[in-house]
């Protein structure tokens, strides 16, 4: 798949001289199309700093004058950080090839790319058909990381640059990447999988242009293929000035988004002539609608550094402006930047914030009650950049009160002030909080404001209480509270136990519902930073839970067991980077045994706990194995078996465990593995396990009828499979139920067969990733799901 076919030809124009933009002069068009007169009025303090992002493309002209470069002077721009060229092999990705060459056309592509980004403010001069027009770039104070691939060898040459970018995304703190790929691949899984799937787990948002080619002759509406096919990466298309999808874009599964990619002004290099130009209303392909995402996007990460790239692009989606395809493909969002950063804003924000109004000043302020005791406090608040929070409470008679914030994390602590009813400063609330002050009878309010970043983690407000402690756990929280991955389970008197990671806080949390369907108070398992992905729960014989979990901050397997009281946590195994999608079950002797993905190796490896330590498996190490284990005891054997998918194969696997080792068998062959996998035992104790065909965008349930496995497709049409949970519903048969996302639909759905045909229902819409489902002691089921309107997990009873 070629992203970018041409450059359109232009007439260079002569460098322009430095001038200070006027406040009269008019923003270009597109960028009033797409908002960013308004939001560069409204929000001036997002400007992308200390959100850096990677361009993976042909070089950068970091010499530009636009980008603060001078090539008289020799001065590099101070935007752009050059890290290695695959062509040259050496680390000066500069776009030094001729752009003349029919055999690579587009070489100072790159240059464009980061004008959009980053390019100083700047005046186009006035021609025949339009005055003097403002621009600048859409995230001023970003770095770039200039990475230039090798067009001979484009593949491997991208897989090393994400292989860069994954090594030193913290370091660098790189959260965004704009790829173009020129060549493509006809791989049904690109070499580069791993390392996107890695980086958009890590929350590193990856953009790509689909592309040019709906209207090629040789290859009419083909579809979109890989980077953009990608799970991990968005594509971007591109429309036009009029609000119409511009006819040359690829469109269909991939396609997330559109942006304006037609007559766009932007920073060029002329090879030729060495020179640096400026492309006036002249810049035509999707390649240049990405950026302007792309550039949204690190600006939405810098309101809230805690939203995932899945968050950052339904923001963007519901803030566009839906265009629909004349080709009957479907509705598409075109970007809408001042839209997206309003309702980023919004979404992101506590409760108190996403209703209208927020509480962004004193007529709009947060209710604190107090008792009797003059007592109240309100926990779980964020507070994101440069974001007014207010809070109210009335003092009937003349009393000493003590106002203090809680809060405990990695960034400044949120100084607040304490204001009468007309606005006048009565005090100020730092860490140790206002103590014994005499307030008179009448309302007052607590005032917070961050200007610079966000907060990381919550805080509360307490009125004449203990601080509830936030920021590093955060405010407890109701269950399921900024929850993404998450565990369910019944214990024998059908209280349900729920685990679940708390992406707000980076901390892994647990609640238990009562069979009155009454939940008790939230607790913090692991308060560390990162922990708590890919948690895996089960309950011993006595009905405590454990949980087996990955710590992101230091790469380690970890497992966590209530002992009646408290948490016991301990680390696995820490040997490099280990522990990726744990499967937590008990044996019979109550010991725990976690299956897990060692991503070093990439082997599948198994752990055993005691009393006297954990011992370790290796179950295969042939290739790249062990993602997305599905760990089971056989009822009939007592010997575990396990599902996963291996990488490398691009296949799904079952692994038997026999008196002298483990029994592997290749069960499915896609090319494109997948993952999402989910075995159970049937009634005759034969495994089956659901999982996602990424190949062809499907769901697949796998069994083994006691002499060989079969498989089946279940549903098919277009995007849907993935985040599958499998059980045989005992009420009926025993047959198979599966359920799963339907990407497409963005619903949460449920797959249930007879014995020979599937039906299939629709649970929840707006969300159903991270789905779990559990069954009581009657065989009823509940079910949770990550609801994509308020960031939240929830929890639903058929």
């Amino acid at each position: 798949m070629k992203a970018v076919k041409k450059v359109s030809q232009f007439q260079p124009l002569e460098t322009l001289e430095d001038r200070r933009l006027m406040s009269t002069t008019p923003w270009g068009a597109w960028p009033i199309l797409l908002g960013q007169d308004k939001l560069v009025a409204a929000y001036p303090w997002l400007t992308g700093d200390k959100f850096n992002v990677a361009v993976i493309d042909k070089g950068i002209d970091y010499w530009h004058y636009l980008l603060g470069g001078d090539r008289a002077t020799g001065t590099k721009s101070p935007k752009i950080v050059n890290v290695y060229d695959y062509r040259d092999n050496d680390t000066d990705p500069f776009p030094s090839e001729s752009d003349a060459q029919n055999v690579d056309p587009s070489s100072p592509h790159a240059t464009g790319v980061a004008g959009i980004l980053v390019a100083n403010p700047y005046t186009a001069p006035a021609t025949g058909s339009h005055p003097a027009q403002r621009y600048q770039g859409i995230i001023q104070d970003s770095l770039l990381y200039n990475i230039r691939t090798n067009r001979l060898d484009s593949q491997n040459t991208i897989k090393l640059a994400l292989q860069w970018v994954l090594d030193n995304h913290v370091k660098y703190h790189i959260t965004a990447i704009n790829l173009t790929d020129f060549v493509g691949t006809g791989a049904s899984t690109p070499v580069y999988d791993a390392q996107v799937k890695a980086l958009y787990n890590a929350g590193v948002f990856i953009i790509t242009p689909v592309a040019n080619e709906w209207l090629n002759a040789t290859a009419p509406k083909a579809a979109i293929g890989n980077p953009a096919k990608s799970p991990y990466i968005f594509g971007s298309g591109g429309s036009l000035l009029n609000d119409t999808i511009r006819p040359e874009t690829q469109r269909g599964a991939g396609l997330d988004i559109l942006s304006q990619s037609l007559k766009v002004t932007l920073p060029y290099y002329q090879v030729d002539a060495n020179k640096d130009v400026l492309v006036e209303d002249a810049g035509t392909g999707n390649s240049w609608g990405a950026p302007t995402v792309l550039g949204t996007a690190v600006l939405i990460q810098q309101i809230d550094p805690t939203i995932t790239p899945a968050e950052i692009m339904k923001i963007l989606q519901d803030s566009g402006h839906p265009i629909v395809d004349p080709d009957g493909t479907g509705t598409y969002a075109r970007l809408d930047m001042y839209a997206a950063i309003q309702l980023a804003y919004q979404r992101r924000d506590d409760g108190f914030d996403q209703v209208k109004g927020g509480n962004e000043d004193m007529v709009h302020a947060g209710l604190i009650n107090l008792d009797g005791q003059n007592k109240g406090s309100i926990s779980g608040l964020k507070l994101l950049m440069h974001d007014h929070d207010y809070y109210t409470f009335n003092v009937d008679a003349p009393a000493d009160f003590n106002i203090s914030i809680g809060y405990t994390g990695p960034s400044a602590f949120p100084t607040g002030e304490l204001l009468d009813a007309d606005g006048n400063l009565v005090g100020t609330i730092g860490q140790d909080g206002i103590t014994a002050k005499r307030l008179p009878a009448g309302q007052y309010f607590v005032h917070l404001f961050n200007a610079d970043a966000a907060l990381d983690g919550s805080y509360s407000v307490n009125i004449n209480q203990p601080a509830v402690v936030g920021g590093g756990g955060g405010s407890n929280g109701p269950h399921g509270q900024n929850g993404t991955f998450n565990d369910i389970a019944y214990d024998k008197n059908n209280n349900l136990d729920m685990v679940w990671y708390d992406s707000a806080n980076g901390v892994l949390k647990y609640a238990q519902r009562d069979s009155a369907k009454v939940w008790g108070t939230t607790q913090i398992i692991d308060n560390g930073v990162q922990v708590g992905n890919f948690a895996s729960m089960t309950l011993d014989s006595q009905g405590r839970p454990g949980v087996a979990y990955y710590d992101a901050n230091q790469a380690d397997l970890k497992y966590a067991h209530f002992n009646g009281s408290s948490w016991d946590v301990q680390t696995v195994e820490s040997t490099k980077t280990t522990g990726y999608y744990p499967s937590l079950k008990y044996d019979n002797s109550d010991n725990p045994v976690i299956a897990y993905y060692y991503k070093t190796s990439g082997d599948l490896k198994l752990a055993t706990g005691s009393s006297s330590g954990w011992s370790f498996t290796t179950v295969d190490s042939k290739g790249d194995v062990g993602r997305y284990p599905s760990l089971g005891l056989n009822p009939a054997t007592g010997r575990w078996g396990i599902a996963y998918e291996s990488t490398s194969a691009g296949a799904f696997r079952y692994a038997a465990q026999t008196k002298s080792g483990w029994n592997v068998t290749t069960v499915d062959v896609n090319g494109a593995g997948g993952g999402f996998i989910s075995l159970a035992f049937d009634q005759n104790s034969n495994p089956a396990f659901s999982y996602y065909d990424a190949q062809n965008s499907d769901l697949r349930f796998a069994r083994f009828t006691g002499t060989k496995w079969s498989t089946t497709t279940v549903a098919s049409k277009r995007s849907q499979g993935l985040y599958t949970n499998l059980f045989f519903d005992a009420g009926n048969g025993g047959n198979p139920v599966i359920y799963y996302f339907n990407k497409t639909n963005n619903t949460l759905m449920d797959a249930r067969s007879d014995g020979s045909t599937w039906t299939y229902e629709v649970l929840a819409t707006g969300g159903g990733r991270h789905n779990q489902v559990a069954l009581n002691s009657d065989d009823f089921e509940t079910f949770t799901w990550y609801d994509d309107a308020t960031g939240d997990l929830k929890v639903a009873d058929l």
